[in-house]
């Protein structure tokens, strides 16, 4: 048996297909923004992780028999409503199903967030807190609410790099105290 090496075919069809479709961002943006921006709005964005490798190896598993349909179609009561309520609407077919399209639901989590760490975001959302948090890591879930299926498709880092509140700005008073007083 001769195994062939196709990942850089797969890394190709990654590249061309982009970790975020430019027409779903200048849509969130379009609608929430008044002067128009494109791609750069997630000038940000590092340390991505495109999970598409898994979810084919996740769907060859489940065509092949090795998987049962049950033990990929177990999306949380939760999830489940987290995509009802707050999901964002794609235009791809359930891979499993086929009845249905995905909807995508956004989380976010880290230190910075405080209070807001693991709650769900709207894709507009993002580029206000990309501006005003330090840094926190944000995933990104496909759930057909049709038959549970759920799967991560993406996961990547956003922020400022800077102090919390700072958005990437000097500070106006030139301290350099991190925003304490000093200690006298």
């Amino acid at each position: 048996m001769c195994l062939v090496d196709v990942s850089s075919r797969y890394i190709q069809r990654i590249r061309r297909v982009g970790i975020l479709r430019n027409e779903e961002i200048s849509q969130a943006v379009g609608r929430n923004r008044r002067k128009s921006r494109s791609l750069t709005l997630m000038w940000s964005q590092r340390g991505v992780v495109n999970y598409g490798l898994a979810k084919r190896a996740t769907l060859q598993s489940l065509r092949s028999g090795r998987t049962a349909r049950r033990d990929v179609c177990d999306a949380h009561p939760y999830l489940l409503r987290a995509a009802r309520y707050h999901g964002e609407p794609t235009q791809r077919v359930c891979p499993i199903c086929e009845h249905r399209n995905v909807t995508h639901v956004t989380y976010v989590y880290g230190d910075a967030l405080g209070r807001s760490a693991g709650r769900v975001k709207a894709t507009s959302d993002l580029v206000q807190m990309a501006h005003e948090y330090e840094e926190f890591r944000v995933y990104v879930v496909e759930v057909c609410q049709g038959c549970s299926w759920n799967h991560l498709t993406v996961s990547f880092v956003l922020g400022n790099g800077g102090p919390p509140g700072n958005s990437g700005t000097m500070r106006q008073n030139g301290s350099d105290s991190g925003g304490h007083p000093e200690e006298t």
